[in-house]
């Protein structure tokens, strides 16, 4: 039986009690944990990516939600977990994705694609052959080949692991068809982080010990031709299950800008905001770095993602105009142990609210509003996301606050401990539930 447990919100403190009515109970529920799910059917096994939402969430506010809905939303893309569930739901007509990482960009898109099976898989042969031609004549040296050049490579990678990816993303480059060619790159993409001197488990950069790496020599071919294999096998699933009739539509855009969404177009939104800024929660740019260094991006569109991202540039003090009593008083228990910290709060919390509006902008009346959020902890202090996203919604006298679900996160990505106070052996734990947050826009 699922645990279900009736939590106050602290919303109620500050709030006038006029305002209260518009605030409901939370729900611990245990039923949106999914903790023995398989979160990797279909496409959804593609690549890894931080923080990623498990379908089966996306899955069920779509079917609790949206069975009305024609046009889905996911403001906050990432991976492109919400825009695949919608090609596998029968009623969307469209689904948009909106990131500013080039590398969910790709992810996503290859992930939403439709290619027939039999032709990747005549193309994986192809490429496997040339590839393994290649390394061959290269060992024998038969053939030479131009190496990359960025930034680091030497520091990030074994000289043979260069030479084997080289190899297979020059053979990449030779495929015509642009779709083909992006299905491949995404297992490329997986490969180069796993063949990498990081530490894996990580989402920031962290080269491995010294003694890790003594023992790190990877099979950098058979680990891409595992990956592409497994990818190829869920696009056969995919195949058989897609709704033709979903047109998806991906954009290299920004939240906090205004889209070319049209104006009330849009009847759900289902999506997983960033926990706070990149630079001190999820450094989506750190790891996408390598990958988008492989893929040939410019600099200045690998090393400024962090930067670009919610929150990524701190506000000068903090004053601000945000309608939100709970940020507020979040804001001032920071504040007394470290201004700069508190700035970065609210620095991600200014731009967010420049989403609320976008969002508010694009979806129609009616339209149901899904965020699952984590509530991280700054400086011994845990911000609660939950309360003022509801808070700045309904600071525009637009919103119904349906349901507040509180699930357990099993398998998140996400560091256990960290250390708040940057005291060596001073540990606090981490985001290990996260906020389901049901809003209606009346």
């Amino acid at each position: 039986m699922q645990s279900v447990n009736l939590i106050k919100s602290n919303a109620f403190n500050s709030i006038e009690s006029h305002e209260r009515s518009e605030y409901k109970l939370k729900f611990k529920d245990t039923s949106w944990d999914f903790k023995t799910a398989f979160t990797k059917y279909s496409n959804h096994g593609f690549h890894t990516y931080p923080a990623m939402m498990i379908p089966q969430i996306a899955k069920r506010l779509m079917e609790t939600y949206g069975n009305n809905a024609k046009v889905l939303l996911d403001p906050f893309m990432g991976s492109g977990t919400a825009l695949l569930e919608a090609t596998l739901h029968n009623n969307f007509k469209k689904a948009y994705g909106i990131d500013i990482n080039p590398l969910a960009l790709l992810i996503s898109k290859v992930k939403t694609t439709l290619i027939e099976p039999k032709l990747l898989a005549e193309e994986y042969k192809n490429l496997m052959r040339e590839c393994l031609e290649d390394k061959k004549n290269i060992n024998f040296k038969q053939k030479t080949i131009e190496k990359p050049t960025f930034s680091n490579i030497d520091f990030w990678f074994k000289s043979q692991v260069i030479i084997d990816l080289t190899i297979i993303k020059n053979n990449i480059n030779e495929i015509k068809n642009k779709d083909v060619k992006n299905f491949f790159l995404v297992p490329f993409s997986e490969t180069v982080r796993n063949a990498s001197n990081t530490r894996n488990n990580e989402y920031k950069l962290y080269r491995l010990s010294e003694p890790m790496l003594k023992k790190h020599n990877p099979n950098t071919i058979d680990l891409f031709k595992e990956k592409t294999q497994e990818n190829i096998i869920g696009m056969e699933e995919f195949f058989q299950n897609y709704n033709k009739n979903c047109e998806i539509q991906i954009l290299s855009e920004d939240t906090r800008d205004k889209t070319s969404i049209q104006n009330q177009e849009v009847d759900l939104i289902v999506t997983s905001p960033p926990y706070g800024d990149s630079r001190t929660t999820v450094a989506y740019g750190q790891f996408s770095r390598l990958s988008l260094q492989w893929l040939g991006l410019p600099s200045r569109d690998v090393f400024n993602i962090d930067r670009k991202s919610l929150g990524g540039i701190p506000t000068k003090d903090l004053k601000n105009n945000l309608n939100s009593p709970t940020l507020q008083e979040t804001l001032n228990k920071i504040a007394a142990n470290d201004s700069t910290r508190a700035r970065d709060v609210l620095s991600f919390y200014v731009d967010f609210d420049k989403c609320v509006q976008e969002l508010h902008r694009v979806t129609k009346k009616g339209a149901f509003l899904c965020f699952v959020v984590g509530n991280r902890t700054v400086k011994g202090v845990q911000i609660p996301t939950d309360e003022i996203i509801l808070e700045l919604f309904q600071s525009r006298n637009h919103y119904k606050h349906h349901n507040t679900f509180i699930r357990n996160i099993p398998y998140k990505r996400m560091p256990k401990l960290n250390s708040p106070t940057n005291i060596s052996g001073n540990h606090a734990m981490t985001m290990n539930e996260e906020w389901i947050v049901i809003l209606e826009k009346q």
